[in-house]
């Protein structure tokens, strides 16, 4: 957890530092690698639902949720797999930015979701949001997922209470 905690901070840490430039730089070929790979792991879990998703992941990768952090392959796929084994749930996703560390290591990647589910009702409900996916790449020169996070725009309503008595 605490190997988390570090990474996160060391990477806003470089986005802040790096945003001022951000707009006036060009991509590097890196970062490009790493926005089509990012790309790859959305068109991977539409395709292949779960499987998709966790295929992406380091050994390791974490997920951060409410409840904390969820880890590694099997917690991951538990945690994701009643989702997307729904045929009336999607999530996608748009890369919109990459950033890599200067030794080449570790990278990151930013841009928009959108989740959608029906309701117990029946309804269609959509939640969009920011993301932020930290990758390291690995030892053959792939890229994986080692924390994943989400933010809303909105929080969901709370489920709706049962009257007194019943």
């Amino acid at each position: 957890m605490r190997r988390l905690s570090m990474l996160a901070v060391g990477m806003l840490l470089l986005s802040g530092c790096a945003s001022t430039n951000a707009a006036q730089r060009a991509v590097t070929p890196e970062e490009e690698a790493l926005l089509r790979t990012d790309r790859e792991f959305n068109a991977a879990t539409q395709a292949r639902g779960a499987d998709g998703w966790v295929s992406f992941f380091a050994k390791n990768g974490s997920m951060m949720r409410d409840k904390g952090p969820i880890t590694g392959h099997e917690a991951i796929r538990a945690a994701v797999e009643p989702g997307f084994s729904n045929p009336d749930h999607s999530l996608t996703w748009d890369p919109q930015r990459a950033e890599i560390t200067p030794g080449g290591r570790l990278g990151f990647t930013t841009g928009r979701f959108l989740s959608v589910r029906k309701d117990a009702n029946g309804q269609r409900v959509e939640s969009r949001g920011s993301y932020m996916n930290f990758w390291e790449k690995q030892p053959d020169g792939a890229w994986k997922v080692v924390v994943d996070i989400g933010d809303p725009d909105e929080l969901p309503p709370p489920p709706p209470t049962k009257p007194a008595g019943q």
